[in-house]
């Protein structure tokens, strides 16, 4: 696999946690700032992560 980011991966984890954040909040906006401050985060951090090579 190359080094590039999988960028899939970083929408995807903050539409899940923007919907964690619908239940979680009774607020709209507080729940997409939920969602894109952490699902940006969690999405980021995933879609970064190197595979280990093998010698």
């Amino acid at each position: 696999m190359s080094s590039k980011a999988n960028w899939f991966m970083i929408p995807l984890f903050v539409v899940m946690m923007t919907v964690v954040g619908l239940f979680a909040f009774d607020n709209i906006a507080a729940s997409l700032v939920f969602g894109l401050g952490v699902g940006g985060i969690f999405g980021w951090i995933f879609s970064s992560k190197k595979p280990k090579e093998k010698e």
